[in-house]
């Protein structure tokens, strides 16, 4: 049996939104463009996963971290998430839509940014993972490819998957033991 995850909310569906594209896949679900009907000038994101999926991958857990982080968090450096429902079948995260690209993608594309614009990117980063840390949660998974920039070129921190809540951050010795994230990304001495 699979378990629900999700609180419900105020009786949304999928029904209430426009499908425009696709614009991402995952080994979970897929990401799609889409307008909410009574509000057609707002693109969103909706990443919608399997609960089969998630339930076999022992993901449940983690899915409802994310939910709840981004529930939490409200910050002008972090994906928001404007809804979250549910189906017998599928989970749904309608999110911010942005448009700008992966920070990963600018990278290849420029080979490498300048000193004022890396330091604009650094400064947006510390704050969004300031913020994070402010309410308890350790962001583990922080590369290009999670760095999603907006039509303004302000970047978004995204994927909240393998982030832990409740730890006290500002204390000394505030540690965690588990071992993640993704291994190209890993620190040299680590490996």
């Amino acid at each position: 049996m699979t378990k629900n995850i999700l609180a419900p909310s105020n009786k949304i569906s999928k029904n209430d939104f426009n499908f425009v594209k696709v614009v991402g896949r995952g080994s979970f679900g897929k990401v799609y463009l889409v307008k909410k009907k009574d509000k057609p000038d707002m693109p969103l994101a909706l990443k919608v996963l399997n609960k089969d999926v998630v339930s076999k991958r022992n993901l449940m857990i983690k899915t409802q971290a994310e939910r709840d982080i981004l529930e939490k968090i409200n910050s002008p450096f972090i994906v928001k998430l404007h809804y979250a429902f549910q189906t017998d079948a599928k989970l749904y995260f309608v999110m911010d839509f942005l448009n700008g690209g992966e920070l990963f993608f600018h990278l290849r594309k420029s080979r490498k940014f300048s000193e004022r614009r890396s330091c604009f990117y650094a400064a947006q980063l510390v704050e969004a993972i300031r913020i994070l840390h402010m309410n308890g949660v350790i962001y583990r998974d922080l590369k290009p490819e999670n760095v999603l920039l907006d039509n303004n070129g302000n970047l978004k921190i995204t994927d909240f998957g393998l982030s832990k809540q409740g730890v006290e951050t500002d204390k000394d010795g505030a540690k965690t033991f588990s071992f993640c994230g993704t291994p190209e990304y890993l620190a040299p001495e680590i490996i």
